[in-house]
C-alpha cells in the first residue's frame, strides 16, 4: 500500500496500521481519479515541514485538500467495439517561454517563435552578468540544502 510506503521513504510520515486503514479510502479515491501511486506519493510528500507532530493528520488534510479532478482516459470515451487507436491528449510547454501546446507543435521543446529566435540567433543574446550567475548559484545551493535529509 502506498500509505505504508510513506513511512519507509520518510520517517516523519510513519503511519500505524490503523492510520493506513483510516486513510486508505481517501488514497483509493485519488487512484480512482486516474493518478498513479508515484503521483500520489509525490503529492503527499512535496514541501513537507521539518517537524511533523501528527503524520496521520497531515496526510488526511493533504489527501482531502489536494485531491485532483477526475482524469478521463481515452478508453472511457470509446465504445466497447471500437477498433480506433487510443490517443491520450497531452500538452507540453515551451522550455523557454512556457507557452503550452501539443508535443508536435514544440520541436526540440521550443514553440515556433522561440525556435525561430534560437535558430536565427535573433533571440536574447545578452550574457548573464557575474552577479546574476552568483545569484543563481546561491539559489541552487539553497535548494540543495533544503533537499538534504534532516
Amino acid at each position: 500500500m502506498a500509505l505504508a510506503r510513506l513511512g519507509r521513504d520518510d520517517h516523519r510520515l510513519a503511519l500505524s496500521a490503523a492510520d493506513c486503514t483510516t486513510l486508505g479510502p481517501l488514497a483509493t479515491a485519488w487512484l480512482a481519479r486516474g493518478v498513479s501511486v508515484d503521483y500520489l506519493i509525490t503529492a503527499l510528500t512535496a514541501g513537507l515541514p521539518t517537524r511533523i507532530d501528527s503524520p496521520a493528520g497531515l496526510l488526511h488534510r493533504r489527501l482531502t485538500d489536494k485531491i485532483p479532478p477526475h482524469i478521463r482516459r481515452a478508453t472511457e470515451d470509446r465504445s466497447p467495439g471500437s477498433k480506433e487507436p487510443i490517443h491520450e491528449a497531452l500538452l507540453v510547454e515551451c522550455t523557454n517561454c512556457r507557452r503550452p501546446g501539443p508535443p508536435e507543435a514544440l520541436p526540440d521543446g521550443l514553440c515556433r517563435p522561440c525556435h525561430h529566435a534560437h535558430t536565427t540567433g535573433r533571440g536574447d543574446t545578452t550574457a548573464p552578468t557575474p552577479d546574476e550567475i552568483a545569484t543563481v548559484k546561491a539559489h541552487i545551493a539553497n535548494l540543495r540544502n533544503l533537499l538534504k535529509p534532516a
